[in-house]
């Protein structure tokens, strides 16, 4: 997930163009992104979601990987009472069936790519929108992600830190989010707030 790669680095080069600004009171928030894409209501319903259809879709594939590979056995076993033509014809369907199968397959996981991609993206948009909202409230000047891949926060005291906030502000504005596959996630995808 790559959700808010802000360095110590950017955030000491804005800090460095505006000490006036923090010699009134602002000051720097740290955000663990870590904490809310595991504690999030939505966060949690998405995995769900995304690891249902992952499910689904592995069992209909299997399903049908079974039914080919019975399918070259019988193949097989015809191979010497059928004419070499009537043995190549159903060898050629017999490929094109496979090769369906594996097309298939490879547009289950780009539709669960893409999902996917689409519901974090949202909550990363919500996240994002409520720290901004905290910014104002706040009068931070920026906010560094303290678990990030990148991050080179090596301390932060704690009093800096508003993930708390911001999960709670995310649970509230966010609690659920429908993930949407296929055609129906070509649309904007609206939150479900219920």
């Amino acid at each position: 997930m790559k959700l808010f790669r802000l360095t110590a680095l950017t955030a000491a080069a804005m800090l460095a163009a505006a000490p006036a600004a923090l010699a009134d009171g602002n000051t720097i928030a740290v955000v663990n992104i870590q904490k809310i894409t595991t504690e999030a209501g939505a966060a949690k319903s998405v995995r769900e979601q995304l690891e249902s259809k992952y499910k689904a879709f592995q069992a209909d594939i299997s399903k049908r990987e079974g039914q080919l590979q019975k399918e070259d056995q019988e193949l097989g076993k015809q191979q010497s009472v059928l004419s070499k033509s009537a043995f190549d014809e159903k060898a050629r369907t017999f490929r094109k069936k496979v090769t369906e199968v594996q097309k298939e397959a490879q547009s289950k996981k780009a539709l669960l790519d893409n999902a996917s991609a689409r519901a974090w993206g949202e909550i990363q948009k919500t996240v994002t929108d409520i720290v901004a909202d905290l910014a104002k409230e706040k009068g931070f000047l920026v906010a560094i992600s303290s678990q990030s891949p990148t991050s080179q926060v090596l301390y932060a005291d704690s009093s800096l830190d508003i993930t708390d906030e911001v999960l709670k502000r995310l649970n509230q504005k966010l609690p659920k989010l429908d993930v949407k596959f296929g055609a129906e996630g070509d649309s904007d995808s609206k939150p479900d707030n219920k």
